[in-house]
């Protein structure tokens, strides 16, 4: 049985540290930018789940070399287009045969599609955090191999959607602060979301005292 990631540890984790909250202004600032920004910090929290699966410390160490770090991200939202490709094959088709008339063709299409989407996004953690922890690309274009570590998981897993989805919910209170403290709080929110899928299927496979 893998332990449950705290729900208290892993909103914490984002701010813990003078280094992780500095990491968050910057990744916040760089937001600014939209699609750099995301994959810049993409990059940036695969480096910290990478350290924090090996008890590296300090985990969070800014985003230097910017190069490498937009790189890694770049491969790692190249992925995230990879697992949800069929659906959006199938969501494209539904649409088409639906404006063509042919109804049923249609719903079966959405509803296939549908499922892809779950299917990927239900896998993308097990993937990304197994990527990130070993280095291992194989995760980043193998979304069966990423769906069976999700899938052994098991409880501890499911816990952690729990927490990344309160996470993800909370970080819409940043629109509160002028719109821009949205770009903050996301960052808090992904870097939560991290750091709870580590705790749920990697950490907690570590000897005891480790990281």
């Amino acid at each position: 049985m893998r332990d449950r990631p705290g729900f208290r540890e892993c909103l914490t984790f984002p701010l813990a540290t003078p280094e992780a909250r500095r990491d968050l202004l910057v990744g916040g600032t760089v937001m600014f930018t939209l699609l750099i920004g995301w994959i810049l910090n993409l990059g940036h929290r695969l480096d910290v789940v990478h350290r924090l699966c090996h008890g590296d410390r300090p985990y969070h160490r800014g985003f230097a070399p910017w190069g490498r770090t937009f790189v890694r991200g770049l491969k790692a939202f190249t992925a995230i287009a990879t697992y949800l490709c069929p659906a959006a094959l199938f969501g494209t088709s539904a649409f088409l045969l639906g404006r063509a008339g042919a109804a049923f063709t249609s719903t079966a299409c959405w509803i296939v599609g549908a499922l892809f989407f779950v299917w990927g996004v239900y896998s993308l953690p097990g993937g990304m955090t197994y990527n990130a922890a070993y280095d291992d690309i194989t995760y980043l274009y193998r979304p069966d191999k990423a769906f069976r570590r999700a899938l052994a998981g098991g409880a501890a897993y499911g816990w952690a959607w729990v927490i990344a989805c309160s996470a993800m919910s909370l970080s819409f209170l940043g629109l509160l602060g002028l719109g821009v403290g949205f770009f903050y709080t996301s960052v808090w929110a992904w870097t939560v979301v991290g750091y709870a899928f580590s705790r749920a299927l990697v950490l907690s496979d570590l000897p005891a005292g480790k990281p």
